[in-house]
């Protein structure tokens, strides 16, 4: 997995200066010039730059590394033969209206995780990029994942995120827990308990597909 995420940074730091005017250098420059007190600070002052979410984690990652990128990628120009792709554009997560109920609902419920809020807007992010005709529904107790029926459910609490899925018979183990949801609908069957960004990777993308199609088809 850590080398699909090289391949990852790799790819993003060699079109980085292409595509917003910036090499790393000067990103770094220009991050610490802002003085910000924590990395969500950072995080939400790239994001307002244009970065994806992901994106402005990455940044402030390497920024926290001291302007070193995570893998070691990006710091040489790649051989014509492996110069990586363009980036697919991702789906901007959309927001309830302001005002509409459920957009005072979500609001509450990443106001009651805290320093998870990042992690959460990841996750969601990195879902609408893997099932684009998703349906995030705030409600009193979770965000409900729907396609249109709801395949994942996830519990947002200032220690922790916990992802629900739909995974039917699929045996329990140290990640697959049984499921802790208030609220969850009837198929959620397990659980995975989410503190970090390197937890939204291609295996867990790979489970909450795999809940969508036993749910949806």
């Amino acid at each position: 997995m850590a080398r699909d995420e090289a391949e990852e940074e790799r790819a993003f730091l060699a079109e980085l200066e292409a595509r917003t005017g910036r090499t790393l250098e000067a990103w770094m420059k220009a991050i610490a010039a802002q003085g910000f007190a924590d990395k969500n600070e950072t995080i939400d002052w790239l994001r307002a730059q244009g970065f994806p979410f992901a994106r402005a984690s990455w940044l402030e990652r390497i920024h926290s590394n001291g302007g070193r990128p995570i893998y070691g990628g990006g710091a040489h120009r790649p051989h014509d033969e492996e110069r990586p792709r363009p980036a697919a554009k991702r789906p901007a997560a959309s927001v309830p209206p302001p005002g509409s109920r459920a957009a005072a609902e979500l609001e509450r419920l990443l106001a009651a995780a805290k320093g998870y809020r990042p992690l959460y807007l990841l996750l969601e992010e990195e879902v609408r990029r893997a099932i684009p005709d998703v349906i995030v529904l705030p409600k009193s107790t979770h965000v409900a994942l729907a396609a249109p029926a709801e395949f994942a459910a996830v519990g947002l609490h200032p220690t922790e995120l916990r992802l629900g899925l739909a995974l039917g018979d699929l045996p329990f183990d140290d990640l697959l827990q049984r499921p802790k949801l208030r609220g969850a609908g009837p198929a959620v069957t397990h659980m995975l308990v989410l503190t970090d960004a390197r937890q939204v990777n291609a295996d867990l993308i790979r489970l909450i597909k795999t809940a969508n199609t036993r749910v949806n088809g």
